[in-house]
């Protein structure tokens, strides 16, 4: 089996990196039943305490933020865009792609549409529940398509 060296962690850029951490934040911080805040705040803390830890990348902060401040208005947004999906019976990990996605299309004004939409299906391909990035790509199209 060869692998897609085009699409390989080690070929991601550092904004499609930045991505991945804000959602891992958010799919930790829904996964424990905590706020997004809560879950940077822990973050900071550890990365204060630690010199090993990690520090969070400010970009990915600013996401996290965004997604926290508009999770309803992105979630109504994603719903209306997902054909017969319940954004709350999607998988927590796309739901996640989604959100911090549809947050650059509409609130991010230096990362153009098609460039979110490449973005996230980059991160749901590296890190999504499925191989099949087109559930993504066609949703974020629909919301994007709605939104203008």
């Amino acid at each position: 089996m060869g692998t897609n060296q085009q699409s390989g962690p080690d070929r991601l850029t550092a904004r499609t990196k930045w991505r991945m951490r804000a959602v891992e934040i958010l799919y930790e911080a829904e996964s424990r039943g905590e706020s997004a805040k809560r879950v940077l705040a822990e973050r900071a803390d550890r990365a204060f305490t630690d010199p090993e830890a990690p520090r969070l990348p400010k970009y990915a902060e600013e996401l996290v933020r965004g997604v926290d401040e508009y999770r309803y208005e992105l979630d109504e947004a994603i719903g209306r865009a997902a054909d017969g999906w319940a954004v709350e019976r999607m998988p927590a990990v796309d739901r996640n792609v989604l959100r911090v996605a549809l947050y650059e299309i509409i609130y991010v004004e230096d990362v153009d549409t098609p460039v979110a939409i490449k973005e996230a299906m980059r991160v749901a391909e590296q890190i999504g529940s499925s191989d099949d990035t087109s559930f993504v790509n066609a949703v974020l199209d629909a919301a994007a398509k709605a939104e203008e």
